[in-house]
């Protein structure tokens, strides 16, 4: 009785839109832990969202009704929803502020991000939190998140018009950090890459937050179009091949690995010229030795390419580790659930990191 009246926070299930598919999850809990009690996916037809910008709402309605309605395992028991929003028109950084008061510091982070985004402040939605730091530190260091206003409200009216309640929208580099991060928490910057159909993004996360994050047009799509040219293979095959030859020079008489190494060796370039950025400009660590990122953790759907850990690894002189999304959710040395196996699960990262904010409470 106590728990129905009480209870006005209800769990939600976290809802990934990309530009050609959605994916979705919904967590319960257990007496011994978290579970997952459903999960499921669907297509978008090309052009229905692309760059993330929604241009049919009606049609993407129509598709997320029946995905939902139909998952691949378990059933949606919640109309509350913890969705994402494209990392590409987000931004999302750490900014450093002198230390104040919270009404001050409102203003403060207000004028930050009216002077950080190329945008008016009147078209964007934003949020800010603080970042725990040591009393030492004479400053503030602040996480500010913000979004085009136009586009938060297109994502608005697709899951009203679903029927369903918003609990909170996230940036998908904040739900993939919830997933691949061990209680969230790291000693030193770790490097996040996730790898999806039609964009990569790469977040920085050190201490207890995301600390810097991009996004570039560089992905799983590009290289199956590369494979079915270089092979003179069908759009089916070439997923095949990416997924069980990869980067093998030996097979195939080396002309999967010819289409891909190109791609990827650019994939090798932008995360290099990427850590070096950081590095030099990393005055929000409070490290008492040299700020350097030691590791990197793949994810998402293309990060199931044969041999990418190996090729990044000696490419970039970094350990690569394909990272784990039930980190936060199941017990280790658990990596999968019945119905979503491991390698499956890795597409989805941002749905599962999703889904654990739509069990926690304010």
């Amino acid at each position: 009785m106590a728990r129905t009246i009480y209870e006005i926070e209800p769990d939600a299930f976290g809802l990934d839109i990309s530009d050609g598919s959605f994916k979705f999850a919904l967590l319960s809990r257990r007496r011994h832990g978290l579970a997952l009690a459903a999960f499921g996916a669907g297509d978008f037809p090309k052009g229905l969202i692309a760059d993330g910008e929604i241009h049919n709402e009606d049609e993407v309605v129509k598709l997320l009704k029946a995905g939902l309605a139909k998952p691949q395992q378990g059933k949606i028991t919640s109309r509350f929803v913890v969705c994402s929003l494209p990392e590409e028109h987000s931004f999302t950084r750490v900014i450093q502020l002198p230390k104040m008061r919270e009404d001050e510091l409102r203003e403060a982070v207000r004028w930050e991000i009216e002077q950080n985004i190329p945008m008016k402040i009147a078209d964007v939605y934003y949020d800010w939190q603080l970042i725990p730091t040591d009393k030492a530190v004479p400053h503030q260091d602040v996480l500010i998140s913000a979004a085009p206003r136009r586009l938060v409200d297109g994502y608005v009216s697709v899951l009203k018009k679903c029927g369903l309640t918003i609990k909170s929208l996230e940036v998908e580099s904040v739900a993939v950090s919830r997933s691949l991060i061990k209680n969230l928490h790291m000693d030193g910057p770790v490097l996040l890459v996730d790898l999806g159909a039609t964009r990569t993004s790469f977040i920085i996360f050190s201490g207890a937050t995301l600390q810097f994050t991009s996004s570039i047009p560089l992905a799983g799509n590009r290289m199956i179009e590369a494979i079915v040219r270089g092979a003179s293979v069908s759009t089916q095959e070439a997923q095949q091949l990416f997924y069980d030859i990869g980067l093998d020079k030996n097979q195939k008489e080396g002309k999967v690995y010819q289409a891909l190494e190109p791609i990827v060796s650019d994939l090798a370039q932008q995360i290099r010229n990427y850590i070096s950025f950081y590095e030099s400009h990393s005055m929000h660590e409070h490290l008492k030795e040299q700020v350097v990122v030691k590791k990197i953790l793949l994810s998402g759907g293309v990060s199931n390419l044969a041999g990418l850990n190996v090729y990044l690894a000696l490419s970039l002189g970094i350990a690569v580790e394909t990272g784990n999304p039930w980190t936060n959710i199941l017990k280790e040395p658990l990596k999968e659930v019945p119905g979503l196996p491991y390698r499956k699960s890795l597409g989805y990262t941002t749905a599962l990191g999703l889904a654990l904010s739509g069990i926690e409470k304010s």
